[in-house]
């Protein structure tokens, strides 16, 4: 009484892979976002902190907002990989042909072994431009705190001094989250 169609048991996974794509194009311009906020946000810091005397230690709140943006980029990253890899290894095969669009991507990008990504990853602005915001900070505030000349014994520069490797353990940190990713995608392991 009811036919299927021949397409019909495909509308499904087509569907989806339909939303997937657009769910990674929606999770690529929120990477964009993110970064735009960041050199946003460390424009308007480093000129508040350049407009008066006093006010370089203000540029020790980068490296915060780095890691928070940095991180939340991260979250992204995972999240659009994990739709990726769904769609090359759950999708395709469901589709009379695959789908392609995947497998095709993965053929252009070569051989994903892990130096080769690692490679990739100090090539691309969006990867360096978390830890660079946040090393063009720590250098200024080192600058700044050496050449006011107070005593190294003063509370002021034992607070600065202990704020600035603290902050240079959060620009690691942030160094460390963006090769994590591209480590993983080199390994096809999207598990925590």
């Amino acid at each position: 009484m009811f036919r299927r169609r021949v397409g019909d048991e495909h509308a499904g996974p087509l569907a989806e892979f339909n939303a997937l794509r657009a769910e990674i194009l929606q999770l690529s311009d929120q990477q964009h976002r993110t970064t735009t906020v960041l050199i946003t946000t460390t424009g308007a810091v480093f000129g508040f902190a350049l407009s008066g005397s006093g006010r370089m230690p203000f540029l020790l709140i980068i490296p915060w907002i780095a890691y928070i943006l940095c991180a939340q980029w991260i979250h992204v990253d995972d999240l659009a990989n994990r739709a990726a890899h769904y769609i090359r290894v759950e999708l395709d095969s469901k589709v009379p042909g695959g789908l392609g669009w995947e497998s095709w991507l993965e053929e252009r990008r070569g051989d994903l072994k892990l130096g080769r990504a690692l490679v990739r990853t100090w090539t691309q602005p969006a990867v360096l431009v978390y830890p660079a915001m946040s090393s063009l900070a720590l250098a200024a505030t080192a600058v700044w705190f050496y050449s006011t000349r107070q005593p190294r014994t003063s509370p002021m520069a034992l607070l600065g001094t202990t704020a600035w490797f603290f902050d240079l353990a959060i620009t690691a940190l942030s160094l460390a989250l963006m090769l994590r990713p591209n480590k993983r995608t080199a390994r096809g392991d999207f598990s925590y």
